[in-house]
């Protein structure tokens, strides 16, 4: 008996045809996004030797694109040509 497999990786599918790992992460989006448009009062930032006094926006946004870029560069597949 010769069995034919399918090349393509079964998916999930979640809301509207789109997979849930994409609705998770579109509605983690958003809550961060929010998270940081309610957060506009002034504070001071240290880090190591650096002191800085900003609004709390900023400092939020960096942390998140620094998170998401940590996330991106750990989280891709590694492929050997």
């Amino acid at each position: 008996m010769n069995q034919r497999h399918d090349a393509r990786p079964r998916t999930r599918r979640g809301l509207g045809g789109l997979s849930y790992r994409y609705v998770a992460g579109a509605v983690i989006a958003i809550l961060v996004v929010t998270f940081i448009a309610m957060n506009r009062d002034r504070t001071s930032i240290s880090f190591i030797l650096f002191t800085a006094e900003t609004v709390l926006w900023v400092a939020l946004t960096l942390a998140a694109v620094g998170g998401f870029v940590a996330g991106f560069l750990l989280g891709r597949k590694r492929y050997r040509t």
